[in-house]
């Protein structure tokens, strides 16, 4: 398995241990396994959270990416608007699964790389409020509590995490490639 980068990541064991996608190698993420529209079984999509796995598993306390029970520390991983708001449309992980995430995903390890166009089936929706644009870092901020708040209006959930202890910040070099930046606290 190899990330977009062609680097083959260090998993930690429980995202290792995930079902992984027959044409990319990748582990499929919890929060990526939709129930098939016929009734029968499910599949992957990798462009579109399943909103009722991401809320069941923020509110238990699960992992988004592995699935499995979050210990002390909860990261959250996001643009600087994200951040700056303490409000993710993406729900929380485990620190080590979503450090993964940086190398594996490619929307977010590759600075060119984009989402599926709106009109091709299975691209996903924008969750209210969201712009669409990508941004041009991520932060991946580390705290221990964080509340879950459903919109009705919209069926979506945002994560409002509590102030973080860590944040460490990634930007596109100029190969295109996410790299960590030296203003992490």
């Amino acid at each position: 398995m190899t990330s977009p980068s062609g680097e083959v990541p260090e998993l930690p064991p429980a995202l290792a241990a995930r079902p992984h996608d027959a044409r990319r190698g990748l582990p499929i993420p919890a929060v990526n396994i939709h129930p098939n529209p016929t009734g029968d079984g499910s599949h992957a999509d990798f462009t579109t959270i399943n909103t009722t796995t991401s809320t069941r598993l923020a509110i238990e306390r699960r992992c988004s990416l592995c699935g499995e029970p979050m210990g002390y520390w909860v990261a959250f991983l996001g643009g600087p608007r994200a951040a700056e708001l303490m409000r993710y449309a993406d729900p929380p992980g485990h620190p080590d699964c979503m450090t993964a995430a940086l190398s594996l995903c490619p929307h977010i390890a590759l600075g060119r790389h984009r989402r599926a166009r709106a009109d091709r089936p299975g691209a996903g929706i924008i969750p209210p409020g969201s712009h669409g644009d990508k941004s041009d870092r991520y932060l991946l901020g580390i705290t221990r509590a964080y509340r879950t708040r459903f919109i009705p209006e919209h069926g979506f959930t945002v994560y409002l995490p509590a102030p973080f202890k860590t944040v460490h910040a990634y930007a596109y070099g100029p190969n295109g490639l996410l790299r960590p930046v030296a203003n992490t606290r």
